[in-house]
C-alpha cells in the first residue's frame, strides 16, 4: 500500500471507528511511518529498507521485511508466502490491539493492510517471487517480495496481471477488504463491544475512492471522508516525528511488534529459503 491508504485511510476510518482525532492522527502517522523508518535507531530497530541492494542481506529479510511488511501466512507448499489477513498476521493484530499502544495499533496495521497488497509474494529472496525469470531484471533486481513487479501491487487503483499465474489481479478489490480488515481492528482496540462490520455507506464511499485513477484525488476524497479536510501527513510528520519523546515510543512500540511477530514464526523453515 502507499501513503494514500496507510495514512489517510487509516486515519479516515479510524475516525469513522470512534477514535478521536489526536488518536487517530497517532495511529494513521505511525503507519505511514513504518515505511519511513529507514534507519537502525533506538533498539538498532528500522522498519524499511528502501535500498533495493540491501534486500539480498537475510538480516533485513528476517527483522525488516517480513515482520513489518510480509508476514507469512497459511500456505503449506510455501510457509513464508503472505496472505490476507492470516491466522499468524490476526493474532499479531490482537496483541497490537490488547496493548493499547497507538504506536504499535498503527504499526500492526502497516503489517495488515500489507497482508492484502503483498498477497502471494514472501519477505524472503525465493525464485518463487521472481515474475520475469526469463528478463533482465532478474540480475538487477532481487527476488524478494514483489520487487521485480515494483510499486504496482501497492498502487490501489490499479488491475494488473501475475505473470507467476498469469490471473488478474484487482487492487481496488484488495483494498476495500484490507480496508473492512482494518476498521475490524480499529473498533475492537476502542474495547466497546461495538458493531465491527463496515456500515454500507462507508464500504460505498471507499469503493468510489478506490476507482479514482489520481493519486491526489484520491488522498482529497479520504480526507472529506474523515471530516477533517485538511488532514496532511508532511504536517503530522513534522508534528510527531521531530518529537523525540514520541519517536522513541514509535520505536519501542516497533521492538515489541518486531519480538512479537518473530515468536510467531517458530516452525517455520529456520534457514533462507533457497
Amino acid at each position: 500500500m502507499q501513503k494514500d491508504f496507510h495514512f489517510y485511510v487509516t486515519y479516515a476510518l479510524a475516525r469513522k471507528a470512534g477514535c478521536s482525532a489526536p488518536d487517530a492522527t497517532t495511529i494513521a502517522w505511525a503507519n505511514e511511518y513504518t515505511d519511513r523508518q529507514t534507519k537502525e535507531d533506538i533498539y538498532e530497530v528500522q522498519t524499511q529498507c528502501p535500498k533495493i541492494d540491501r534486500w539480498d542481506d537475510p538480516q533485513i529479510q528476517f527483522t525488516v521485511l517480513v515482520p513489518f511488511h510480509f508476514i507469512p501466512g497459511d500456505d503449506e507448499k510455501w510457509p513464508w508466502k503472505t496472505t490476507r489477513n492470516s491466522p499468524r498476521a490476526q493474532m499479531l493484530t490482537r496483541a497490537a490491539e490488547e496493548s493499547q499502544d497507538l504506536y504499535r495499533l498503527g504499526i500492526m496495521l502497516h503489517a495488515l493492510q500489507d497482508t492484502f497488497s503483498h498477497e502471494g509474494f514472501s519477505g524472503w529472496r525465493e525464485d518463487k517471487n521472481s515474475c520475469y525469470p526469463w528478463y533482465y531484471l532478474k540480475s538487477l533486481i532481487p527476488n524478494v517480495g514483489h520487487a521485480e513487479m515494483l510499486a504496482l501491487p501497492d498502487m490501489v487503483d490499479r488491475v494488473w496481471r501475475d505473470p507467476r499465474t498469469n490471473k488478474t489481479v484487482n487492487n481496488r478489490i484488495r483494498a476495500l477488504a484490507a480496508a473492512k480488515a482494518t476498521f475490524k481492528s480499529l473498533v475492537r482496540a476502542r474495547g466497546n463491544n461495538a458493531n465491527t462490520t463496515m456500515p454500507p455507506s462507508l464500504e460505498r464511499q471507499l469503493r468510489r475512492i478506490f476507482n479514482l485513477q489520481n493519486y491526489d484525488a484520491r488522498k482529497r476524497e479520504l480526507r472529506k471522508l474523515s471530516g477533517n479536510p485538511k488532514i496532511d501527513y508532511a504536517k503530522t510528520d513534522k508534528r510527531i516525528g521531530k518529537d523525540k519523546k514520541k519517536k522513541a515510543a514509535f520505536v519501542r512500540a516497533a521492538s515489541a511488534h518486531l519480538s512479537a511477530a518473530v515468536r510467531t514464526f517458530e516452525g517455520l523453515p529456520r534457514t533462507p529459503p533457497s
